[in-house]
């Protein structure tokens, strides 16, 4: 007969634990919810956006950067993902953009493409089509995990831009863990914690004013010049652009929605004035000062906003915040011809990124800008640009970008233009309605090769 064998004291201790761990908030291990699929429909010439309900639940009820979304993976078939723009919305509102009119002219599809904040395959925007890999997104993660309840329903938000084509969604997941955001902890110095904020100077009273500035990495890997016979872009130089803020502050701004037509007050932002231009409204910049261990504020009039209903907008645009222009210089280089130039091009401002020290994304003459080398890195939080009552702006590190196939991104090359170097200038706020440290670096001028226009 043989002798049963008593579990040991360490052996009740190791089943213990396993049936701790795995009773144990799922914190520990993460889960993965896919949500449903369909259609994506073409382009109607009005504001339709594609929703593709993911339900979460039995998470815990809060998300932040010790757990929370970590990834988000689809695949879509379009023959052109370029027309695309694809967001998250969370349970309570918050919206982030995961890619927004990628994939160049020949791109097909995202095929289990996946985005996280420190995606080894790099920034959505700067990578090329096969979209193999995960990215980062145009998006800030982070923003999601702003301590919100998860459980309910999130949305995959898929909106078609450009007529011609339609495409399916064929799966859609998002992932929640530990750690979700590696390395995006909140920074020390916040709108609600001055004491840890720094002065340029190293004294304990000052404006902590930003610096405004376009990224030349952005621009120079994202551009191309097109023939006056090309269907889709005929004689234009379509280009990206990256506006960042490598301060000491934020650029913050808000309307206080008073409407105008010219000086004549108008009712609200529908109004269409009688020159065709939607209602404009005054704006203000917020400007923070240091002041011992508080941050205290004050407001300035600057420039004006309109709400834009552009297809993939449908937000408050700011008026004159960036002029391009296309000029020819002697070799001397103490003259310059314009050869052409766009309208002063209206931005929404948010944080779509954020400078690190590692990417080489944020490099303005040499210097490369991050956590490591801006005083008040992260100082700021401006998730999206939906609502005149809301703040825009740039945090301390952050970079709003707008790509190639956006509208307004492009000047028109002249025919008869001859082949040779010329330089593209983009200036940041031309009409100078802001304040910061200095605009001696607002304006970005590259060296580029023109063909012949015929």
């Amino acid at each position: 007969m043989s002798k049963r064998k008593s579990l040991t004291p360490i052996g009740i201790f190791c089943i213990s634990l396993v049936l701790t761990l795995f009773a144990l908030d799922i914190k520990l291990f993460g889960q993965q919810f896919s949500g449903n699929t369909g259609p994506i429909k073409d382009h109607n010439g009005k504001y339709r956006v594609d929703s593709f309900p993911i339900r979460v639940e039995g998470l815990p009820s809060t998300i932040d950067h010790g757990f929370g979304l970590s990834k988000v993976c689809f695949t879509i078939l379009h023959p052109k993902i370029s027309d695309l723009k694809i967001e998250l919305l969370s349970p309570d509102g918050t919206s982030i953009w995961m890619t927004n009119r990628n994939g160049g002219e020949h791109g097909e599809g995202y095929l289990s493409t996946c985005f996280r904040s420190n995606g080894l395959s790099g920034h959505i925007n700067l990578a090329a089509y096969p979209f193999r890999g995960e990215y980062i997104p145009e998006g800030r993660v982070t923003f999601l995990n702003n301590g919100q309840n998860p459980n309910g329903v999130w949305y995959l938000l898929v909106q078609d831009l450009r007529a011609e084509n339609e495409g399916t969604l064929a799966s859609a997941s998002i992932y929640f863990e530990n750690n979700p955001t590696p390395g995006m902890d909140l920074p020390p110095c916040r709108l609600d914690n001055g004491a840890p904020c720094k002065c340029a100077d190293g004294s304990q009273d000052c404006e902590l004013l930003p610096d405004i500035v376009a990224f030349e990495h952005q621009t120079r890997n994202n551009i191309k010049e097109y023939p006056h016979d090309d269907l889709n872009y005929p004689g234009q130089l379509r280009f990206a652009v990256s506006i960042g803020n490598i301060g000491d502050g934020p650029l913050e701004i808000s309307g206080n929605n008073t409407w105008f037509c010219g000086d004549s007050l108008v009712k609200d932002m529908s109004v269409i004035c009688d020159d065709g231009n939607h209602a404009r409204q005054k704006v203000f910049q917020r400007i923070y000062h240091k002041k011992g261990e508080e941050l205290i504020s004050s407001e300035r009039e600057a420039g004006k906003s309109y709400y834009e209903d552009l297809p993939g907008h449908n937000h408050y645009h700011i008026d004159n915040w960036v002029a391009f222009r296309l000029v020819k210089k002697r070799k001397n280089g103490t003259k310059k011809h314009t050869i052409t130039e766009g309208r002063k091009v209206s931005f929404c401002l948010f944080d779509s990124g954020i400078c690190n020290n590692l990417d080489g994304i944020c490099n303005v003459n040499s210097a490369i800008y991050g956590d490591k080398n801006l005083h008040n890195y992260g100082l700021g939080n401006y998730v999206h640009c939906n609502t005149h009552s809301q703040n825009q702006g740039l945090s301390v590190g952050a970079y709003d970008t707008y790509g190639q196939f956006f509208e307004g991104q492009h000047l028109n090359l002249p025919k008869g233009l001859k082949s040779g170097t010329y330089y593209l200038e983009i200036e940041v706020d031309p009409d100078g309605m802001y304040k910061e440290k200095t605009k001696l670096n607002n304006t970005l001028s590259i060296p580029i090769k023109i063909n012949k226009q015929s």
